[in-house]
């Protein structure tokens, strides 16, 4: 409570430089653990689960038909580990992933072609910026500045215990994301319809790499090199 009280004491501009100098995923968490008190999602109680909504990964999706519709926000793992612990201990920890190059894709057109909000409106001039996706893969996405942005921070971030290890029970892929939301539904015991939210406007049919750079599938591969091996994209 006291850390709390002396955290909304401190002026804005420098609760901005602190959470500053962490990464995104990791401001996330101090920034959600300083500022309001923490309750476990009713419904992670009520399905004996930890849900960790990965950024572009049908995370609005699965919060629509599991959790309510209620959004538990974009918070790592480590960070309900240590807020409830006992419940992490005896919980179903399941999240959804998605290829690096096809998420990395999605983000950029969902940045660049939505309407934002004032939290987001610093990424959609970032991404804008560049003339396109190639343009902006070689410009910017690079691995010193992925923790600095929350749609392209690595997913493995999201998914970990506080040493670092990959804590999820189930992982979701979007590739096969009906069937896995099925089998995701037998194993909590609820009967639910996946619902399609969220989705980038202007998106292709084809493959990101059918269109994309062999240059920007290098750069891509090198930035997410732990997602490509944690996750089995390899």
């Amino acid at each position: 409570m006291l850390q709390r009280l002396f955290w909304k004491l401190l002026p804005k501009p420098q609760r901005a430089f602190l959470l500053g100098r962490l990464s995104v995923v990791d401001r996330q968490a101090v920034n959600k653990s300083l500022s309001a008190v923490t309750t476990l999602p009713s419904a992670f109680a009520r399905h004996q689960c930890v849900f960790i909504h990965v950024p572009k990964c049908a995370g609005s999706s699965v919060c629509s038909a599991l959790l309510d519709g209620r959004w538990p926000g974009h918070l790592p793992y480590y960070w309900y580990q240590q807020q409830f612990p006992e419940h992490c201990a005896r919980s179903f920890k399941f999240a959804f992933v998605r290829d690096p190059l096809e998420r990395a894709h999605s983000a950029y057109i969902y940045l660049r072609g939505n309407p934002m909000g004032d939290r987001d409106l610093p990424a959609q001039a970032l991404v804008s910026s560049y003339r396109d996706f190639d343009h902006f893969i070689a410009g910017w996405l690079h691995p010193e500045n992925l923790r600095r942005q929350l749609h392209f921070a690595p997913q493995t971030d999201f998914l970990v215990d506080q040493l670092g290890q990959m804590a999820m029970d189930f992982l979701g892929r979007q590739e096969s994301l009906q069937e896995d939301f099925r089998h995701l539904c037998e194993r909590l015991g609820v009967n639910s319809c996946l619902p399609h939210l969220n989705v980038s406007l202007a998106r292709r049919n084809e493959p990101v790499r059918d269109f994309c750079s062999l240059r920007t599938r290098r750069l891509v591969r090198r930035a997410y090199q732990r997602d490509y091996e944690v996750l089995g994209y390899e």
